[in-house]
């Protein structure tokens, strides 16, 4: 979309936010690192829109904690999270 909108006067800010503290992250029962409260969070996608940044990856250190991801060979990145705790679903 970005590509698209150029050269039209609307910035495009991607924005890829970690763990925000809401009713909906209260029910994981998994550990959620760097996890903000949504005022904070908010606070940060707000400054990364003001700075027209391109792509945001708040809190950067899941920015990290994805490319380290990303770099695992796919046998030891499954062996890893075959047994991970996983959200709860509901009945569709």
């Amino acid at each position: 979309m970005r590509v698209e909108l150029r050269g039209s006067g609307i910035e495009v800010v991607t924005i890829c936010p970690g763990y925000v503290k809401t009713a909906m992250t209260e029910v994981n029962p998994y550990p959620m690192p760097f996890i903000l409260e949504a005022p904070e969070a908010a606070r940060r996608i707000v400054r990364a829109i003001a700075r027209q940044t391109a792509f945001a990856v708040i809190p950067w250190q899941m920015g990290v904690v994805g490319w380290l991801l990303k770099h695992l060979p796919n046998a030891l990145y499954d062996r890893l999270f075959a047994h991970a705790p996983r959200k709860p679903r509901g009945l569709l």
